[in-house]
Formats: C-alpha cells, structure tokens, sequence
C-alpha cells in the first residue's frame, strides 16, 4: 500500500463513480504536467544559452511516456496498475522539482547540458521555460498523491508479495548510479557536476530523487495487490530513465563531453527491474509450463503474429527512412555529405521488414516467425556502422545527428518489441502443439552447419576491408571499439542460433539459419557497400569468409526445409 486509503476492494472502486473519477483526475495531473515538461525545454529555460544538442524530441518523449502508458492501461481496464505508475512517478517528482528549482535559482552552479550549455563565463539567466518545469512537476506530484490512495485500495484477492528484498537490491544500485556525476567533461565551461557538488537546493534534490528508487520500489514490492506491484515497478523504471537517457545522450553526442559510469548503473539498474517477477514466467513459458494460477494468459498465436508483424514493419520503416534522410546536421547549416556508411541499412531494414509483412499472412507467419532474431541483429550491426561516424562527427562539433539518424535509433526498441511478441508467439505454440520426440541430425546438416559456423568466426575475426593506413574492425578492440563490441554481439548471436537450429525442427532451424545468413550477408557486403569511404579499399579475407559462410548457412537452410517437407 502505497498512502493510506479507506477500505474499499477493487470491485468497489469500479461501480463508484466518485472513486473512478479521482483516478482519472490523478491521471489527468499527470498528463498536464508532463505537457508542461515538454514545452518548457521547448521555450528555453534560461537565455544566453541554448542545449548541447537538439536535445527536446528525447525530453518530450521521456516526459510523455509514462503518463501515456498509464492512459493506455486505465481505459483498457488496468486501473490498479495505471495507479501505481502515476504513484511511482510522482515521488520522483519531488526531487525533480527541487532540482529544477535550483536552475531557475543559480543556473550556472547546475550541469544540465540537454535543457543548456554554458560557452562562456558570463551568467545565464533563468526564462520562462523553467518555471514550467517547476509546474509540471507540481501537477505531477498532485497527481502521483492523488493515484497513490487508488493504488493502495486491497484487491478483491490479494496476493501476498514473493519477491520484495531483490527489487529493492536493484533500485538501491540504480540509487547509487544516480549519484554519480551525470557526464565526464573536458568544457572548462561546462563543469560536470553531480548532486554532491550542488548548492543546498540542488543537493537536496538529488538525494530525493536517488532516495525515490528503493522507497518507491519497497512501498509497490510490498503491495498485496499485484497490479499495483506492476505499476509501481514500472513507474519507478519510467522515472529512472527519463533522468539517465539525457545525460548519456549528451556523453554521447556532445563535444567534450562523455558518458560516466552512474547513469550507466543506473540504466542497467532500471532495465532489470520489470525483468524480475517475469523470470519466472519466461522460464516457464519458454518450457511451455504456464502457471494457470500465476501467470496471464496470453493471447492467441495470431494476434502475437500481428502484432510481430506491425512491429518489424514499423522497426524496418524506420530504419529504412532513416537511410534516406540525412544522417548528420552541419553545425553551420549546410546540408551534409551523404555517409555510406548507411547503406548497409539498406539491407538488413527491407529485408526484416518483409519478414515482417510475411508475418501478417496467417500460413507464412509461423515460417518465417524464427528468422527474425538472426536479422534484427544483422539490423542492429548496419546500425553501428552508422553510427560511428554520426558520433564522431557529434564530438568534434562539427555536426549534430540528423532526423535520419533518430530513426535509425528508434528501429532498436521497435524491433526489440517485435522479438518480445514473436518469443511469446512460440511459446503459445509449443504449449498448443505435440513437439514429439526430437529426430537426430544428418550428416550432411550437421556438417553445412558447423561448416557455416567456423566460417563465420573467421568472417569477424578478420577484417573485411584495408585501405591505405586503414583495416576494417573486426571482434578485436582496435581504433573503433563501439564497432568490435557489436561484431562480437553479433558473433555470440549468430553462434547461439546455431546451436538452437540443430535442436530445433527442421522448418524452424531452417529458418533460423536464414536469418543468420542475412546477418553474415551484412558482414560480407561491407565492402562493395562502403568501400568508398576508405581510401585504396581492398577486399580483405573476411569478406571472403563471409560469403562461403552466407553460402553454407543456405545450404544447411535448404537440407533443413527439405526433411522438414518429408
């Protein structure tokens, strides 16, 4: 129980009216103030300055999000959970709005690079933009008081909590993080100050906003409503990423600036959190051993194969637009040079998003349905090689990311929500079909498999690509680290999908290995793709690698298909 409240069930609160109302007015608070967030860094929040970056379309989203989520879960009849949301949210708020406060108060003793960035000595001063901020967050806490005595109204059956101490545990990590300094700065003018180097307002905000993490967690771990232990996990997850994302953001894409460790605790922290009552369930789904008792049921195979399909087209419309549109913003204005290092993502986007529309078709989309991890990650290592030369760019301050390179960004989630649907898709599957006994594996596909295999450990250990005084990256950390890191993801990936193919049934594994070959087939088109960027390119070992392995991956996919066809 979040606040005291009097004693009515949940069934009570549906059929009063007044009960009801209240709820609705605490969301609707909620929804007035993250307005006011959204238009207050729009405005400006002091003049004489302007942001590190374009920095309002993160701000925006990070403001409307939870009280979007919140609106979804209370007309579609979640309203204890909506509840806890807008209660978690709310006891951030009080933090929020103290440092905010000391912005409009001594704005250049703050470092809050994403709302402005100081480039000279002389002192900001605080405009109107601020004091919205101020406001919102009133109506934010408003509302997170008013939903909290909804959210603490006792179920019609309550269920005693099971896990209350690990969600604490974590919250007081992601605590921890947000204590820590915000970015790493070299900007004599720009100084990166955590909440320990703040004057008393901003301190004192700081310290309430890290002490909201474990509170708001202990108060909806310890709820014997589940929905409202939902909510307020959620809330609490919402809350920590709208603080963390603008600063590693800014680390990220501002010149002299970079990421430090607490937000990236931090984030790591918030991400865990919703993951910890859904262990469980994934274990036991993924055994197709659902707990009629404690776990939802969850919807039919074809409403998850639709909304897979949505999802990987949107994933792939955004992807592929952002190829189009220009990657990079001249900080003078001017219109920036075409990278080719974006072209790779012209195949991994088109290439999921027809998965994608195949998952719309109710016969191909249990085909096709295991071919979509292996090509979300050919998508996300196209993406890093864009990415690179964006952020390059970014710290020298010669450009900012353009609209090109946020939708890029913005594939990653679309397509992670895609793979969430399509793993529960299988899962309603394997609970409503007789697997049967598994068939050994022939020779002849266990060699194409293993075959591929050991090609493609070479394909990304070896460059693809050298050039005059320059070697493509391989899984070995070298001038491009950021692009080892995803070549060696994209290996572990490919490897495990491997290993699940050959356990697998045939129309599976062979699907499975298609989509892998798309992520070699990435891999191996480096060269004729963004050859040109490199001076004196030439093909390197890799890339042949990478082809016999694309080559072997499909033959291993076309013996697969055949016995499954038999």
């Amino acid at each position: 129980m979040l606040l005291g409240s009097p004693a009515m069930t949940r069934t009570e609160l549906e059929n009063q009216t007044p009960a009801a109302t209240r709820l609705r007015i605490s969301w609707g608070l909620a929804a007035a103030g993250s307005l006011l967030l959204v238009v207050g860094p729009l405005l400006g929040v002091v003049d004489g300055a302007e942001p590190a970056f374009t920095s309002w379309p993160l701000l925006a989203l990070l403001a409307v999000l939870p009280p979007a989520v919140a609106g979804v879960l209370l007309f579609r009849g979640r309203p204890f959970v909506a509840a806890g949301l807008v209660a978690a949210t709310g006891v951030f708020a009080v933090g929020r709005l103290l440092s905010d406060l000391q912005v409009a108060f001594a704005p250049m003793a703050v470092a809050r690079p994403e709302l402005f960035r100081p480039s000279t000595l002389i002192a900001v001063t605080p405009s109107a933009g601020v004091w919205l901020l101020v406001f919102g967050h009133v109506l934010v806490i408003a509302g997170g008081a008013l939903a909290a005595g909804r959210a603490g109204l006792p179920a019609d059956e309550s269920e005693p909590p099971t896990l209350v101490a690990l969600p604490v545990l974590i919250a007081a990590v992601a605590a921890i993080g947000l204590l820590g300094k915000p970015f790493l700065s070299t900007d004599p003018f720009q100084l990166d100050r955590g909440p320990w180097d703040l004057p008393v307002l901003g301190l004192t905000g700081g310290l309430l906003i890290a002490v909201a993490a474990p509170l708001a967690t202990a108060l909806a771990a310890s709820s014997p409503d589940p929905d409202t232990r939902q909510g307020g996990v959620l809330g609490v997850t919402l809350a920590v990423l709208a603080l963390v994302l603008p600063p590693l953001v800014t680390g990220t894409v501002a010149d002299g600036l970079t990421i430090s460790s607490g937000p990236l605790v931090a984030l790591l922290a918030a991400l865990v959190l919703p993951a910890v009552p859904l262990v469980g369930r994934t274990i036991r789904l993924a055994r197709g051993r659902r707990d009629e008792t404690r776990d939802p049921a969850l919807p039919s195979l074809r409403r998850l194969h639709l909304a897979t399909g949505v999802l990987a087209v949107l994933a792939a419309l955004a992807m592929t637009v952002g190829a189009l549109l220009p990657q990079l913003v001249l900080s003078t204005g001017d219109a920036a040079p075409g990278l080719s290092s974006a072209n790779l993502l012209w195949v991994a986007g088109p290439v999921f998003g027809v998965l994608g529309l195949l998952m719309l078709v109710p016969s191909a989309g249990p085909v096709v349905r295991p071919a979509l991890c292996g090509t979300y990650a050919a998508m996300q290592l196209a993406a890093a090689s864009a990415t690179d030369p964006v952020l390059d760019a970014s710290r020298l301050g010669i450009a900012q990311p353009g609209a090109g390179f946020w939708l890029m960004v913005a594939e990653l989630p679309l397509g992670l929500l895609a793979l969430v649907c399509a793993a529960l898709a299988g899962a309603v599957e394997r609970e409503n079909e007789d697997i049967g006994e598994r068939e050994q594996v022939p020779v002849t596909e266990l060699g194409a498999v293993l075959l591929a295999g050991f090609l493609a450990v070479g394909a990304f250990v070896l460059p693809t690509v050298r050039g005059d005084r320059y070697t493509g990256a391989t899984v070995v950390p070298s001038d491009d680290p950021a692009m080892s890191w995803s070549l060696l993801v994209s290996l572990v990936v490919l490897v495990v999908t491997l290993v699940v193919a050959l356990r697998s049934r045939p129309a599976r594994g062979a699907a499975e290995l298609v989509g892998v070959a798309v992520l070699v087939g990435v891999r191996a088109l480096e060269l004729p793709l963004t050859g040109d960027r490199v001076e004196g390119a030439v093909v390197a070992a890799g890339t042949w690698l990478a082809l016999a392995s694309c080559v072997a991956l499909l033959i291993g996919a076309a013996l697969l298909g055949a016995r499954a066809t038999r």
